[in-house]
Formats: C-alpha cells, sequence, structure tokens
C-alpha cells in the first residue's frame, strides 16, 4: 500500500510539473506574438514621438564628386579642387554642453554658485587657435545661438586641426571640403570665373561648364549600433561618386599673359578708363587670349563701370563679348571689300576727292583730318578717308550696305561661350537711311564686339573665308577638335587686295607707329568719338574717344589676328588709335608669334627704319 501511493504522489507531481510547462510556454509564445504584433504595428504605423526618441539605426556617408578642372589649350591647369579643413560648430549644442555641466555640479553640491557663458568660453579655446579675435567669435555664435551649424574657418592647418581635435570640444569638429584654387591667380580670370559657396558656377567657364564640371556625389547607407558603428554595409546601399569633367579652353595662359600685361601697361600709361585685347588664331578660330582691364579714375565720370570687380576680377562680365562699341575706322576694311567686289571702283580707281570737307546731297557734312584730292580707292582705305568711305556708299544700295554687314557676322552672336554675349547693334531695315548708309561706312551707328571683329576680320587672313571664333573646346579628354568649318564672305582676290591695302596702312598710312621690326602687319586703326551714356545726354562727346587697332600676321601666311581697344584715354596723353592702340597690337603680335616659333619675315633694311617712324608726331 505504502509503494503504491508514493507512485500516485510522484505521477500527480509530474502531472503538475508538465501543466506548469504547458502554460509558461503558451504564455512565452503569447508574449512573443503579442509582441511581434506590436512591433510590426510600430513599424507600420510608428508614433512621432516615439520615432523621435528613438532615433534612426541607419546612417548616410556622403561621398563628394571631385568638381572637373579648367585648362588651358596646352594642358596647364587654370582652376581644380583640393581637398582643404575647416571647423565647424554646433552653437546650439555648446550651449546646452555649457549649461549642463552647471547643472551636474549644483547637484552635486547644491550650495555652489556656479555658472557658464559656454560661447565665452569656445570663443576663448579656438581664437588662439584660429588667431582670431575671440570676441568676433563669440559674437557669431551669439547671432547664430539656435543654429545646429556653423562654419568657423576655413583652410586649416595640419597643426590647427591637431590641437582643435585635442582639446575635444564639445559641438566643435573638423571636416574636409573641396577648395576651388587658380594656380594662374588673375590671369583669364573673367574667362575661367569663380565658383559660390555651394559649389556652383557665378561667372565664366565656371558658370558656362558648371553642369558638366560638377559630376554626381556619390553615397553610402549603412546599418550602425546606438554607438555609430556599423554593424552591415549592403552592397546595393552603394552608389559610387563620378568627378565631374575636365573642360579645356583654346585660350594660351602664355598669350593670355602676353595680352593682359601689354594692355594693362597701355592702360596705365594713357590714363585711359579701360582697354580690350583679343588675339585668335585664324587658322582655327581658337581665341588665344581675351583681356579686358577697367581702371576708374578720380575726378572722371566714367562712362563704363562694373562693380562687380570690386567683389572680384572673375566676377566682372567680360566685355570683349558684352559690351559692343563703335568700331571707328576699323570697320572701313569690311566695307571697302565689299565695295570692290562690288566693282563700284577698282584698287587703282581714282576718286575725284576735293581739298575740304564734302557735303553730301541730303546734306550732311563729312570731313577727314587731312585732305588729299583726288587719291586711289586703295590710298581711301591706307589714309582712312571718310570722304571716299562716304563715295562708295552712295554708288551701293541700302540692301548692299546691310549684306555687308551681315555677311562677315555682324548683329549675330558668336557663341563662343561666354554668358552674356551680345550680338551688338545693327540699324534695322526698316529705320536705315541715308545717314545711316553715309555713317556705318566709317564705322559709325554701329555697335559690335571685339570678338565679332577679329572672327570677321579672320577673312583677311585666309582666302576670303571667314572662320567662327571659339573659346571653349570642350571636354579635356575628348581628341583635340578640329577648325571649324570656314563660311566664304569674300572671293580670294578681294581679300588679297584688301590685305595689300591694309599693309600700306602700317607702311604709309595710318598705323605707321604699329609697324613691327620683326614681321609684316597688315591692319588698320579707328578713332571714334565716344558715344554718351544714358543719363548724359545724346550723341557724342567732343572731346572723348575710343581708340581701336586691328591687325594681322605675318603678311604671306597670317597665324593670328589681335585686336586692342583703348577705352577712353586721356585726350592730354594721345587718343588716335594708330598711335595708341596700335603698338599694343604689334608688341602682342610679335611676343605671340616668336613664342609660337613663327619665322620673322620683316626686310632686315625696313627694320631700321622703324625707330624714326615710332617718334613722329600722331595721325589719325
Amino acid at each position: 500500500m505504502m509503494r503504491q501511493s508514493i507512485t500516485s504522489v510522484s505521477e500527480v507531481q509530474a502531472w503538475r510539473t508538465r501543466s506548469c510547462g504547458r502554460v509558461l510556454v503558451s504564455c512565452v509564445i503569447v508574449a512573443l506574438l503579442g509582441t511581434s504584433a506590436r512591433i510590426a504595428w510600430l513599424k507600420t504605423n510608428p508614433n512621432e514621438q516615439l520615432e523621435r526618441a528613438a532615433g534612426t539605426h541607419r546612417s548616410d556617408a556622403r561621398e563628394l564628386a571631385e568638381r572637373g578642372q579648367i585648362l588651358d589649350r596646352r594642358g596647364r591647369v587654370l582652376a581644380t579642387s583640393l581637398m582643404a579643413r575647416r571647423v565647424f560648430v554646433d552653437p546650439a549644442l555648446i550651449w546646452e554642453h555649457g549649461w549642463e555641466r552647471v547643472r551636474k555640479a549644483q547637484r552635486a553640491d547644491p550650495d555652489s554658485q556656479a555658472t557658464a557663458d559656454p560661447f565665452k568660453d569656445i570663443s576663448l579655446a579656438l581664437g588662439s587657435i584660429l588667431e582670431r579675435r575671440p570676441s568676433e567669435i563669440e559674437a557669431e555664435l551669439r547671432r547664430r545661438a539656435e543654429d545646429r551649424y556653423h562654419i568657423v574657418a576655413e583652410g586649416l592647418s595640419d597643426a590647427q586641426v591637431a590641437e582643435i581635435r585635442r582639446l575635444n570640444l564639445k559641438g566643435v569638429g573638423v571636416e574636409s571640403y573641396p577648395e576651388r584654387t587658380y594656380p594662374a591667380g588673375d590671369i583669364a580670370a573673367q574667362v575661367v570665373g569663380r565658383i559660390g559657396t555651394e559649389r556652383k558656377g557665378q561667372s565664366g567657364a565656371e558658370l558656362a561648364h558648371d553642369t558638366a564640371m560638377q559630376g554626381s556625389d556619390g553615397n553610402l547607407a549603412f546599418l550602425r549600433d546606438a554607438r555609430m558603428r556599423p554593424l552591415w554595409i549592403d552592397e546595393r546601399d552603394y552608389r559610387p561618386s563620378k568627378d565631374g569633367e575636365d573642360v579645356r579652353l583654346s585660350i594660351d595662359l602664355v598669350v593670355q599673359e602676353i595680352a593682359e600685361r601689354n594692355l594693362r601697361e597701355a592702360v596705365k600709361g594713357f590714363h585711359a578708363g579701360g582697354g580690350r585685347c583679343v588675339v585668335m588664331d585664324v587658322e582655327t578660330g581658337d581665341i588665344l587670349a581675351i583681356a579686358d582691364a577697367l581702371t576708374p579714375r578720380r575726378g572722371w565720370t566714367e562712362v563704363t563701370t562694373d562693380p562687380s570687380r570690386g567683389i572680384h576680377p572673375s566676377l566682372g562680365r567680360n566685355r570683349n563679348v558684352t559690351d559692343p562699341y563703335e568700331p571707328g575706322s576699323t570697320f572701313k576694311p569690311f566695307v571697302w571689300a565689299v565695295a570692290t567686289e562690288l566693282g563700284k571702283f577698282k584698287p587703282e580707281s581714282v576718286l575725284p576727292l576735293g581739298h575740304g570737307p564734302y557735303r553730301t546731297p541730303f546734306g550732311r557734312l563729312i570731313t577727314d583730318v587731312k585732305y588729299y584730292g583726288p587719291v586711289s580707292w586703295k590710298t581711301v582705305l591706307m589714309k582712312s578717308l571718310n570722304l571716299g568711305m562716304v563715295k562708295a556708299a552712295e554708288r551701293m544700295t541700302f540692301a548692299q550696305m546691310q549684306d555687308a554687314v551681315r555677311r562677315f557676322g555682324f548683329g549675330q552672336r558668336t557663341n563662343v561661350g561666354i554668358p552674356g554675349e551680345s550680338e551688338g547693334r545693327v540699324t534695322s531695315s526698316k529705320s536705315w537711311s541715308k545717314y545711316t548708309q553715309s555713317s556705318v561706312c566709317m564705322g559709325y551707328e554701329i555697335s559690335v564686339t571685339p570678338v565679332q571683329m577679329v572672327q570677321a576680320f579672320s577673312a583677311f587672313c585666309r582666302d576670303g573665308t571667314m572662320v567662327p571664333a571659339r573659346l571653349m573646346l570642350g571636354s579635356a579628354e575628348a581628341e583635340r577638335p578640329s577648325a571649324l568649318a570656314a563660311k566664304r564672305v569674300l572671293p580670294e582676290a578681294i581679300a588679297l587686295q584688301a590685305r595689300e591695302a591694309m599693309e600700306g596702312v602700317v607702311t604709309e598710312g595710318t598705323g605707321r607707329k604699329a609697324q613691327s621690326a620683326l614681321y609684316r602687319m597688315f591692319g588698320k586703326s579707328g578713332t571714334a568719338h565716344l558715344a554718351k551714356p544714358k543719363g548724359q545726354g545724346k550723341g557724342y562727346y567732343d572731346d572723348r574717344y575710343t581708340a581701336s587697332f586691328i591687325a594681322g600676321a605675318p603678311y604671306r601666311n597670317p597665324r593670328i589676328v589681335c585686336l586692342t581697344v583703348i577705352d577712353d584715354p586721356d585726350k592730354g596723353k594721345g587718343h588716335f588709335g594708330g598711335s595708341i592702340a596700335g603698338p599694343v597690337c604689334r608688341d602682342v603680335i610679335d611676343e605671340t608669334l616668336e613664342y609660337m616659333g613663327v619665322t620673322p619675315d620683316q626686310d632686315p633694311k625696313r627694320a631700321e627704319q622703324l625707330a624714326s617712324v615710332r617718334n613722329e608726331p600722331d595721325r589719325h
């Protein structure tokens, strides 16, 4: 009996154990199911407060794309990006952390009178490292007290970075960033341009090719723990960065420096308001140099201003494409060539010009600096005679004169790739008059850009075909582009006749001071009265001018064309285009052709005579 009762008790206890186990397992299963259900619910319908409190366990790491470089035609770097470091702060965190230390001190010692000025403390620490006044940093922090991110200083040295990291200041960090640098300094600044704080192009090539050079940033998403340490990275969550494309310009850094230096010296020497200079390769249309200078003068009411240059030279507009001007007598070769092509005159034809001013049939008085009487049509261009040009204009129809303007590309943008290009100004056919006809043939009542001028002049340097100007050669990785398709604007024989007459301009005419001892040049001078800007009345100033000179060289096989414009020179120092703009063209051409390795073609005997010519009095 006793053994039987013991067995019964054991069975009861086993049954109770199994029952408790089943109940416990069931409870655990129910709890797990409930927890899973709650998790699923929170995942699909998260509470905003809980979501903010829990934060996220996924992080993103940004991989910055490298902005493309800007190179000159020979691959010299004009703009590039280098990794630099800067210190940033979280003002809100600095303030909160500073006062948290005070609260901890008060909890440890309720009787303490602890106080704090977190912004002042941080400013004192950073000021000595960054070599800035702590008061300046403190003022910045107080102004941006609610912000979570503020850059205090950029371009940190290794020593500064090490010291900041050693202090381990709460709310202060160091980060890397791409810094745009311009190795050539201010040379070609307006062509290259500049980028802003957001790595966006603001001017020049930086703006024109901004999208291509930016590239696209990469991104890495990963799972992390509470201490921000990566736990898991899925290859599908990684998107690599794509660096921006390099851009190659047609300019040559050496030729650009030559043009800028000579232009700057002339503007200073003649106390001018500014100047412009463009050099173009007539075989390819490549712009080798495009210089622009503005010099505000004390006591002068300047006709042309550019406030953006006061911020930085690269932010100024490039007036070689944005600011048209009246070319004056430098425009005469184009009309002369078309009139010759039309058979109005032959180069040897004699025009019965008088020994004084000429009054047109509609009553306009035409004057010249000097009167020669009857002269050949070739001499009209060599001596830049207004009377002869007006005689030719009277024989041409309005349509023929308008065609002479349009066929050379005037009144149309060249699309060289600089933002803000102007198409110039050409009087419409509807408004064209006899007065317009007689003005345009002398280079008035028409406005052109320097780039339009060198593009058009390339026809005289070639075989009568005009090659389009270009400044941007595109991607640096692409093969070097060949010359653009040329457009015929003159018969070859007419272009050569005009070239011959323009050599006479340099040797016998208004451009004698532009003669080179190295190369035979051909060109044309211009001295145009300066038009009054809006707000200063109508018409032209009597004593203010635009002096210009355009030339090609060498004579037999021209390689380049150069245009120099001196804006508003001081008349007391000189104002004729042949005497102040011509020598700039000569010097730029000489240095450029020597740099290009072009063999001089000037007659040695002629070169010996030039010293006396350069000392002659000014002529138009």
